[in-house]
């Protein structure tokens, strides 16, 4: 009986334990499309948070084109380079709140290069924002770097 009664417990419990919230948020990115070696360029970002708060929002790049390859970062618009995650570490971005990043860089390398930026927690279980059980969201753009 007391095995019936211990088994009840547990399941009733794990029915009980409610899965995390997704992360969700409205995102819009502009970047510039074309710039010249040696001249400034512009990333930026606006993220409405609309599910829990996001501890550490990282602008990953899931492409081998990463922004904050191609360009001096002039002014990372208050995130980190991170690029062990392939991100931009833009700190905690609590439930509700809205915030635009804009990161200003000098091109580095002429050609034409294919962005995609996805945005995900940077602490894991490193959760993506807006994932699907195809992937996540990506915001994609071209860009291209001519000489000077």
């Amino acid at each position: 009986m007391k095995a019936v009664v211990v088994v009840a417990v547990i399941i009733m419990s794990a029915a009980c334990l409610d899965a995390p919230q997704p992360f969700t948020a409205d995102v819009n990115v502009a970047a510039s499309q074309t710039a010249a070696v040696g001249g400034r360029a512009q990333l930026v970002v606006n993220i409405t948070n609309t599910g829990p708060a996001i501890p550490h929002i990282g602008l990953t790049f899931v492409t081998a084109d990463k922004w904050y390859e191609r360009h001096t970062v002039t002014d990372p618009g208050g995130c980190i380079v991170a690029p062990d995650y392939s991100a931009l570490d833009c700190g905690d971005l609590p439930a509700g709140a809205s915030a635009t990043f804009s990161i200003a860089g000098t091109a580095g390398q002429a050609g034409t290069f294919h962005y995609e930026l996805a945005l995900r927690e940077l602490v894991q279980p490193f959760h993506y924002v807006n994932d699907h059980p195809n992937g996540a969201d990506v915001q994609t753009w071209d860009e291209t770097i001519n000489t000077a």
